[in-house]
């Protein structure tokens, strides 16, 4: 492999340098192109999320992508965005709950799973200066990623998770908060965007979240005996397997501005 990478880590860097320069562009034009960004990425959600789920592709699946978009229509363009928010939040709830007992369960998880990330990155999208707090959102969740393979790999040492996770390391989960206040800090001062510090505390909390929900979504794999949600990207898996740790950030994100934007802080 070119310049001793393995060949896992030289596919995640090739799709990463193909996938990362459009997905920053619809970020930054926003409108149709970021809502069409959305949709690219919520038919494959949820059609991973059948087929790792075990249910049928053809009735939950269509149902799943039907039901996001209305979701997504009423909250991004009706002003039902709290409402959707709370409801979509309260079926993944009770989907967690039966998700063991029967398909339906595991429907209603799916659809607050896969629902939130999409409700929440098109509700912080529209907000003012939506495109750098999503810009922001995306930075530090994949530098939480990147430090935590780098920083897990150099220095080892406990495991954070090792029933569901072998290979994630508490020396990894503080890499990639380390490397995530870096990228904060460095967004902040380029863009003279709020209080450097500050922002960069609160990527902690953004680094912490991204890993709960990367191992969720190990956990549920590792129920269904699956490695990957899916073969899409070469390195990375499937859409779910790259979007994992946006599920906890995104709505936490949300919460936290709209909370800050009604209150006056």
């Amino acid at each position: 492999m070119p310049l001793g990478l393995t060949d896992n880590l030289f596919k995640r860097i090739i799709a990463a340098l193909i996938l990362v320069p459009p997905v920053v562009y619809m970020i930054y034009a926003g409108g149709v192109w970021f809502y069409a960004l959305l949709a690219v990425g919520l038919i494959p959600m949820c059609l991973e999320w059948c087929a790792l789920t075990k249910l049928p592709t053809k009735i939950y699946g269509i149902n799943l992508v039907i039901f996001i978009y209305m979701a997504a229509y009423l909250g991004l363009f009706q002003g039902y965005a709290t409402f959707v928010f709370l409801t979509l939040l309260a079926l993944s709830l009770v989907g967690h709950v039966l998700k063991h007992k029967q398909a339906f369960g595991w429907w209603l998880l799916g659809t607050g799973y896969v629902g939130l990330t999409v409700i929440s990155l098109g509700w912080l999208r529209g907000q003012e200066e939506g495109a750098l707090l999503v810009f922001w959102v995306f930075l530090v969740t994949w530098a939480t990623d990147v430090g935590g393979y780098f920083f897990g790999k150099a220095i080892g040492g406990p495991k954070m998770a090792p029933i569901i996770s072998p290979n994630k390391t508490w020396s990894g989960l503080f890499g990639g908060m380390a490397l995530s206040g870096v990228v904060s800090l460095v967004i902040t001062l380029t863009f003279d965007w709020h209080d450097p510090i500050t922002i960069a505390v609160l990527s902690g909390l953004v680094a912490v979240l991204s890993q709960l929900g990367d191992l969720y979504e190990s956990a549920i794999k590792r129920s269904f005996n699956q490695k990957d949600s899916g073969v899409l990207i070469p390195g990375h898996g499937g859409i779910l397997d790259r979007v994992d740790g946006l599920v906890f950030t995104t709505p936490t994100v949300a919460i936290v501005v709209y909370y800050l934007s009604t209150s006056g802080i």
